[in-house]
């Protein structure tokens, strides 16, 4: 697991930022905005890092004044997969709410890549939690997204932040009406 010390500067826009580039397979240079291979977070290498990662930077609740149904990138994935105006989709989640450690606080993680030509479009969500109530389904947490668009070279990113009072009712129908939408995708 990375020290603390290398994690000294970075918030957590940074590791979703890293997260969802590794899952496109791209990095920009932040000088130019011209994609090349990363090695920043050379020591990150697992999802369980990341996670961990995330627990030892100071989370900033701040600046999370939407709601989660205002959060455009969910009416963008939605409309994405509903419409199947891809060429190809890729899914991937972690759940970190059974180990022993994330009793007290709880996350979760979701990407969408969509492929479309030369271009790709990622979406990196992050689900935290940062007090469990005794029902975590009905617990109060943040919603951090990360759009990612890339083309011809280029990397354009946008963050967009929302809270949520109540995860099984504000939050958990966008994950099953996206799941379900991306199963759709997978019939033959």
């Amino acid at each position: 697991m990375p020290s603390r010390s290398h994690l000294k500067g970075l918030k957590v826009e940074d590791i979703l930022n890293e997260e969802l580039r590794r899952e496109m397979g791209v990095e920009e240079d932040p000088r130019t905005g011209h994609l090349r291979l990363s090695q920043r977070f050379s020591q990150i290498n697992e999802w369980e890092d990341i996670m961990h990662s995330v627990f030892d930077l100071p989370l900033e609740l701040e600046g999370y004044t939407k709601k989660v149904s205002e959060l455009a990138s969910l009416e963008e994935m939605v409309d994405r997969l509903s419409k199947e105006n891809f060429d190809a989709v890729k899914r991937t989640e972690s759940r970190k709410k059974q180990l022993k450690q994330f009793v007290r606080t709880m996350s979760m993680y979701y990407n969408l890549i969509f492929t479309k030509g030369s271009e790709k479009a990622g979406y990196g969500v992050l689900i935290y939690f940062p007090d469990l109530s005794k029902d975590p389904e009905r617990s109060s947490g943040i919603v951090l997204v990360e759009k990612k668009i890339t083309k011809n070279g280029k990397s354009e990113t946008r963050f967009e932040r929302a809270k949520f009072d109540d995860f099984l009712i504000e939050v958990r129908p966008y994950i099953e009406i996206l799941g379900d939408l991306y199963r759709k995708t997978r019939k033959p």
